[in-house]
């Protein structure tokens, strides 16, 4: 980084992720909202809300203010040099950069500002839970101010450690109340996403209590809930095969699956990829299932498509999902070591693209 950046921001891209390709591939964010007006005559908040509400007349008044607080902030407020946190949710990782440009408009009408990533491969562990809360807002664009935000995760670029700001966290999870009109300025505290809240805690439990063999074994437990019969390999060396499944009484039925499972801090790479190929072909297996704690290399993650029909990723974002599907499934020493219960909690009002 050159100039020290003066504030951080919190930029999602899209509800799904469908921003994240034009991020990653192009520096662009674009923060969608259906917004294909052209922003660059709307300098204040109060010119950004009149074009919202020429563009969303039947919008409620309270949304039509948030869209408009938040639009503002990444039109007109976010400065060339401050620094943006994005969940990255094709990556199942964090990605921090740099802002280089002003507001543009995209052809397709979007607004837009021009990015240089300074990393799109840091976990969410690598954060204490304090700024995981503020990176939890639900809102598409706001400020992160609180607990010396800025200087942390500066220094989580410069060492990939969070050394905290001393103070025990004062954030509270809470949702904003319906109708309440947002503020000038959103920041981070005032609408939090619970449930990624709930699952960064999930991820944390699993992190401490499935190391090594037993997060193998955890897996394993995850696919006999989902109907299949496994046989987990020892611990040790195991040829590239940590787990087979089947279906069927002994196993002998399809889909016949061959499970490498990578724990810790290992990001799977191209070579175990291949490996995991010649081992679906030598064992004569269906497909095979990749399963990685710390992520895959982006040239794993972009054989998806094309490798579709034969084998699958998990990555934390998958392994949680999948485990939640089946929890009550699952046997009651690993329901024991990882406690969870469901609650139910209110839907933020949806943003309009997001």
């Amino acid at each position: 980084m050159t100039a020290t950046p003066q504030r951080l921001w919190l930029v999602r891209l899209g509800r799904d992720g469908e921003h994240e390709p034009e991020a990653l591939d192009q520096n662009l964010l674009n923060i969608g909202f259906s917004m294909v007006r052209d922003l660059s005559g709307a300098g204040t908040r109060d010119q950004v809300l009149d074009v919202v509400r020429q563009t969303f007349p039947d919008a409620k008044t309270a949304a039509q203010g948030n869209y408009a607080a938040q639009i503002n902030q990444f039109v007109n407020t976010i400065a060339e040099g401050d620094l943006v946190v994005s969940p990255l949710k094709s990556l199942g990782k964090i990605g921090i950069a740099r802002v280089t440009g002003p507001y543009r408009q995209l052809p397709d009408g979007h607004p837009a500002r021009s990015i240089e990533w300074l990393t799109t491969d840091l976990q969410r562990d690598a954060f204490r839970q304090d700024l995981l809360y503020s990176f939890g807002a639900f809102m598409t664009v706001c400020e992160i101010r609180r607990n010396n935000a800025l200087a942390r995760v500066i220094a989580v670029l410069k060492t990939g450690r969070d050394p905290g700001d001393g103070v025990e966290p004062v954030v509270s999870p809470r949702r904003a109340t319906a109708g309440v009109p947002v503020a000038e300025e959103p920041v981070a505290e005032e609408q939090l996403d619970l449930e990624q809240i709930a699952r960064d805690q999930i991820e944390r439990r699993i992190s401490s209590s499935f190391v090594g063999h037993d997060f193998t074994r955890l897996i394993a437990a995850i696919l006999t809930a989902q109907g299949y019969q496994t046989h987990v390999s020892p611990p040790g060396p195991d040829s590239g095969i940590d787990i087979v499944a089947g279906r069927g009484a002994l196993g002998f039925e399809g889909p016949r699956l061959v499970v490498q499972v990578k724990s810790g801090d290992v990001t799977v790479d191209q070579p175990t990829l291949q490996g995991l190929l010649g081992c679906v072909q030598d064992t004569h297996a269906d497909q095979g299932l990749l399963v990685s704690w710390s992520g895959f290399k982006s040239t794993v993650r972009k054989r998806t498509n094309d490798l579709y029909f034969r084998v699958r990723f998990w990555g934390r974002d998958e392994i949680v999902s999948a485990l939640l599907d089946v929890y009550q499934r699952l046997p009651e020493a690993i329901r024991a070591e990882l406690p969870l219960r469901p609650i139910w909690t209110l839907v933020a009002e949806g943003e309009p693209g997001a």
